[in-house]
């Protein structure tokens, strides 16, 4: 297994009140797999995706990629494990204002011990997510669907063995959205394993030959209602 999650729990307080994000969440997933986390609003799938990207640390519960535990390393092992083995797409396309498209593509390059990429992939990949006419354009001059599809550009930079995305497709277009589910496929079949967290499960039922799980109340099942 590539991902596996052992008995997670993630509390935090709000207004007072404590809440149980990730209740004792187990999971695992294979190398190559492609799986779909639905959740409504609030029901931990992000937090959930956080904990197995070692951005967050759990209360409990261990988090194991490729065989080693996230928090039993240190800062840097941890920071060069994400850099080299993990691309995120957040749910918000969070891209650095004062740089290029090309710049805020290229900028996990600058992290890595060992980077695997460069300037000409860069250029590829912004064919691929439909913008090569954007490499110069600031963040401010995107739309914002065109802010998204460089967020997703630079999760695949570092070509890396995991893909973490978080509503991936939340503020495309239709056509944009099947062109960037249609990239998501083929790095899929060349052994990317995929983790995408999303509420729409129409995306996951009609566009995504994946394992499909349901995430209520920081609790994950295995069983997706019939009704949409």
């Amino acid at each position: 297994m590539i991902i596996e999650c052992c008995n997670l729990k993630k509390e935090y307080t709000a207004d007072n009140t404590l809440v149980t994000a990730v209740d004792n969440v187990s999971l695992n997933v294979a190398a190559g797999e492609f799986l779909v986390i639905l959740g409504h609003s609030g029901s931990g799938k992000t937090t959930l995706l956080s904990l197995i990207g070692g951005l967050t640390k759990p209360d409990s519960g261990e988090v194991l990629i490729d065989g080693v535990e996230n928090w039993h390393q240190g800062d840097d092992a941890l920071s060069d494990m994400r850099n080299s083995k993990i691309g995120f797409i957040f749910q918000f396309a969070s891209l650095i204002p004062t740089l290029t498209a090309l710049e805020n593509i290229l900028l996990p390059l600058t992290f890595g011990k060992t980077p695997r990429g460069g300037y000409q992939q860069a250029l590829d990949i912004l064919e691929m997510v439909g913008l090569p006419d954007k490499a110069n354009a600031f963040p401010a001059q995107l739309s914002g669907g065109q802010q998204r599809r460089i967020a997703i550009a630079r999760a695949f930079i570092n070509q890396p063995d995991i893909i973490l995305a978080d509503e991936p497709t939340g503020d495309l277009d239709e056509e944009t959205e099947h062109d960037i589910l249609n990239i998501f496929k083929e790095y899929n079949r060349k052994g990317t394993t995929f983790v995408v967290v999303t509420h729409n499960i129409h995306l996951a039922r009609t566009q995504l030959d994946a394992r499909i799980l349901e995430m209520r109340r920081g609790v994950l099942r295995e069983k997706v209602p019939v009704a949409a």
